[in-house]
């Protein structure tokens, strides 16, 4: 099964792979080096498309073609492209440059035809995966924390914290490690970098360089789900496919409760039911254990509004009405946090009213730092000595 970042795409039903590289390159030498510079001066076409069919029933197969179509149209890029297992030629990242997802049949949708374009952006040969930091000072009355923590895969390999100044790097370690439900997280602290010293937090925050199995990244990724009405994220006890659509897009509309999820904590927001609740993943058991929120009768869910999706932090405004007022409060799941870091938005003034604070506080971050890190990719002669 070859996959486009977490989406499926069922070899058994792809009519169509080729390469397009329909592009004017210019080759030259590169003084002592045993490569050439390849660059691309005009491009024509895609340098990948894909074409096939989606055949699993009309309610996965409506659900498959739904991602993709919002993937598409997302903000996501520096896509992993991978056959689990390996042995793909094609493997890489990529930009989507079009993708075309309609009905077989107009009036069917049990089965779903679609072509993806795809431009080549780089592959593990020639880029290292990174995290990108950001940190600033959040506003909340559920602790003061100072500890600005990011988290990659354990599986991860050559870690390194680089300097954007001068390109330099140094080992990083990681502080602690924490069992996910799909993949172990090493947990890094930014101040482990020689450099860095915050706060304040106006300085250049450093990055992380790092390199991993394309599938092993994906695998420890934030996500926000739409349930579609299910209480289980796959069907027959977990042993069957998935019943949660991935949202890609702030565009999606919520109709049902929707999950933000890292792997270490699920939070379950229904708007229609005006609730907030949450799960902790028990590497004990392998198994989702609730929390046990006690929502006050003065507290309720009145508004979700999706801010920002992203391979490993999501942002959400959830809006609450407590005791016939409005109050707003930001809420971030970022990859390989056990809590949700919640903030008071510019917008809004504080303090949290008690009622709210005591319903969230068994789930909140006594940190104060976003790092708002967002994953990308690094030149691998970027840190070259």
């Amino acid at each position: 099964m070859k996959y486009l970042y977490n989406l499926p795409l069922p070899e058994a039903s792809t009519n169509n792979e080729s390469d397009r590289l329909g592009q004017r390159l210019a080759e030259m030498g590169v003084l002592g080096e045993d490569s050439t510079s390849v660059e691309s001066i005009a491009s024509e076409a895609a340098d990948l498309r894909l074409e096939g069919q989606i055949r699993w029933g009309e309610d996965i197969s409506t659900m498959i073609a739904t991602e993709l179509d919002e993937l598409a149209d997302s903000s996501l890029g520096n896509l992993p492209l991978f056959r689990r297992g390996g042995g793909y030629s094609n493997a890489g990242y990529y930009e989507i440059a079009s993708a075309d997802v309609d009905p077989l049949h107009a009036n069917q949708r049990d089965v779903w035809a679609w072509t993806l374009d795809l431009t080549f952006v780089g592959r593990q040969a020639t880029h290292f995966r990174a995290v990108e930091t950001n940190p600033f000072q959040v506003d909340h009355e559920f602790g003061n924390g100072l500890q600005t923590m990011i988290a990659v895969p354990t599986s991860a390999r050559k870690v390194r914290w680089m300097n954007l100044d001068d390109k330099s790097t140094e080992l990083a370690e990681p502080v602690e490690t924490r069992p996910a439900a799909n993949t172990d997280m090493g947990v890094y602290d930014l101040t482990d970098a020689s450099w860095y010293d915050p706060p304040p937090f106006d300085q250049d925050a450093p990055v992380l360089v790092y390199e991993s199995a394309y599938s092993n990244d994906v695998r420890a990724g934030a996500r926000v789900y739409d349930t579609r009405g299910y209480d289980g994220k796959f069907s027959n006890s977990g042993d069957g496919p998935r019943q949660w659509q991935t949202v890609h897009t702030t565009e999606h509309d919520i109709d049902n409760p929707v999950v933000m999820s890292n792997g270490l904590l699920r939070l379950w927001i229904d708007e229609d039911a005006g609730t907030v609740d949450a799960q902790e993943w028990d590497s004990s058991t392998d198994s989702w254990i609730d929390v046990g929120l006690e929502q006050p009768a003065s507290v309720e869910l009145f508004d979700v509004d999706l801010t920002s999706v992203s391979m490993i932090r999501d942002h959400a405004q959830l809006t609450f009405d407590v005791a016939g007022d409005l109050f707003a409060l930001d809420a971030i799941v970022a990859t390989g946090a056990e809590d949700v870091l919640f903030s008071i938005p510019d917008g809004e003034t504080g303090p949290i009213p008690t009622d709210l604070e005591d319903w969230l506080n068994p789930i909140a971050s006594g940190g104060i730092v976003d790092v708002q890190g967002a994953k990308t990719l690094v030149r691998r002669r970027e840190v070259r000595r």
